[in-house]
């Protein structure tokens, strides 16, 4: 196996195990939040799913993530078998997580470690519906990234 097929397995998993986790979060964690905030702020941090650790989870697999897009891409380029999905599929992965750093991780934070904090519940409603709805650009920024890395290792053979 060559350099470039193993970095686009690493890629490959990583970017599925992403898309997987992506999902899972999407339909089960977030619903159980973003309910009727700040209530479900509160709630959701008693609540049996809150006990799953999450950040043990994405703090080593976010940047293993983005890394191995951009181990793939620059062995792509090394071995000048740079493809426009790999480029795009890379790009839509370091900008996901950089999003994610930027965005979505003080915006949840503040969610439920403070319960929305001495913000209107109003508000908080519209900041968690706005939440929800950009993750799901998230959510198709990774699919996006998987996609790219399986058509690449397809053009790779």
């Amino acid at each position: 196996m060559t350099l470039y097929a193993t970095a686009l397995w690493l890629y490959a998993v990583m970017a599925s195990l992403v898309l997987g986790a992506s999902l899972y979060e999407s339909l089960v964690v977030h619903p159980a939040w973003s309910r009727k905030p700040p209530e479900s702020f509160v709630g959701f941090v008693g609540a049996p799913i809150s006990r799953m650790n999450i950040p043990a989870f994405w703090v080593p697999v976010a940047p293993l993530y983005a890394l191995s897009s951009l181990g793939a891409l620059a062995v792509a380029l090394w071995a000048g078998s740079l493809t426009m999905p790999l480029t795009v599929s890379a790009a839509c992965a370091v900008s996901g997580v950089v999003w994610t750093l930027v965005y979505f991780r003080p915006t949840i934070g503040r969610f439920l470690e403070t319960g929305g904090g001495n913000t209107p519940a109003r508000r908080l409603q519209s900041e968690a519906r706005r939440w929800i709805l950009l993750n799901w650009i998230r959510v198709v920024m990774v699919a996006v990234s998987w996609w790219g890395v399986f058509r690449a290792m397809g053009a790779h053979g």
